[in-house]
């Protein structure tokens, strides 16, 4: 952002808990390593806190598979081969390294674990030989789903998703960035923290994001501290889902209305043929966001506002566009000059 006048939040560190199979130790059942991008990506910015459930009960490198099973009603974690009941180990780590975990901001955990997993897992009717009676979430990731529901919270395969992967990485810079201001304490620094955020926010949920304008507009009657607790309880909501075109279209009129009095007649033309270019599906969002940002760059009085909207997460962590830019299609699918 070096080469941009729009000023810069300081992005803080998330702590991440992840699977400690995705790209740091070979523990996976069959002793392998899995490939994950994000998280390779996120070892300089993030401090992971990484765990293996099986591991940590003591099962070896590789080791037999194990499944989750309905027990007269109750879901039981077994291991087949050896008839071995996990549960009571299991969920008792489980409430011990809840119990440790400091503040953290969010989570990547394997797909399709019993444990670790988090979607559609397989729950039998029996240890061996039993069919597929419903999904849940794995054994140890299912008292993290129940307690972090707002956090952000993520399985490896759906972070090879782009839209997934993007609005996983700003919730988490912003839930990370809030844990630092509320360490603080400081009363301005979450004013700065809003003002930084302040069209992200309105991106995400423009009427939530208008309440928390009037929260801390309210000072002198809530008092600070009343101000932060209710504050901190926005943030989940306003990130409860991610925005779609609407809503871009939205912010981007909203810009062309903020900084049409600066604009001669042929750019505000020009910026309205581009949001309407989005509009029908012509245009990338990336593509959007470049051109409303250089609006705000030569005509904003507010750029400070527009900062995490054009900067949620460090630009290292943006992936290609476009992997398969440079390479020659029509090298492998020559025009024959042979005849029929």
């Amino acid at each position: 952002m070096s080469n941009c006048n729009i000023p810069e939040y300081p992005y803080s560190r998330p702590r991440v808990v992840a699977s400690k199979c995705l790209e740091f130790e070979a523990v996976r059942y069959n002793g392998s390593v899995i490939n994950c991008p994000t998280v390779r990506a996120l070892i300089p910015f993030v401090d992971f806190i990484t765990v293996c459930p099986e591991v940590e009960i003591g099962l070896g490198v590789p080791r037999d598979t194990i499944r989750i099973v309905l027990v007269d009603g109750k879901k039981r974690l077994i291991q087949p081969k050896t008839e071995t009941d996990l549960t009571e180990s299991m969920d008792k780590f489980t409430d011990k390294f809840l119990e440790d975990l400091p503040d953290v901001d969010g989570f990547i955990f394997k797909s399709g674990s019993p444990t670790i997993g988090i979607r559609k897992i397989k729950i039998y009717s029996a240890s061996d030989n039993g069919s597929v009676i419903e999904y849940g979430s794995g054994f140890f990731a299912d008292k993290f789903v129940q307690k972090y529901a707002d956090y952000p919270l993520e399985e490896d395969d759906r972070l090879r998703n782009n839209i997934i992967r993007h609005h996983f990485l700003t919730k988490l810079f912003v839930f990370s960035d809030l844990r630092n201001v509320n360490g603080s304490g400081s009363f301005e620094k979450l004013e700065r923290f809003h003002k930084y955020n302040r069209y992200l926010f309105r991106l995400y949920d423009r009427d939530l994001a208008v309440k928390m304008d009037q929260l801390l507009e309210n000072k002198s009657s809530l008092g600070s501290d009343k101000i932060m607790t209710e504050y901190g309880k926005l943030i989940p909501q306003v990130f409860s889902r991610s925005p779609g075109s609407k809503e871009f279209i939205d912010i981007a009129n909203e810009l062309l209305l903020s900084v049409a009095s600066s604009l001669n007649e042929v750019e505000e033309q020009y910026l309205e043929q581009v949001i309407k270019k989005y509009a029908d599906n012509r245009m990338a969002c990336d593509a959007l966001l470049e051109m409303l940002k250089l609006y705000v760059m030569r005509f904003s009085d507010s750029k400070e506002e527009y900062s995490r909207l054009f900067f949620p997460y460090p630009e290292e962590l943006k992936n290609e566009s476009e992997p398969d830019r440079d390479r020659d299609f029509w090298a492998n699918f020559p025009i024959s000059t042979k005849p029929d």
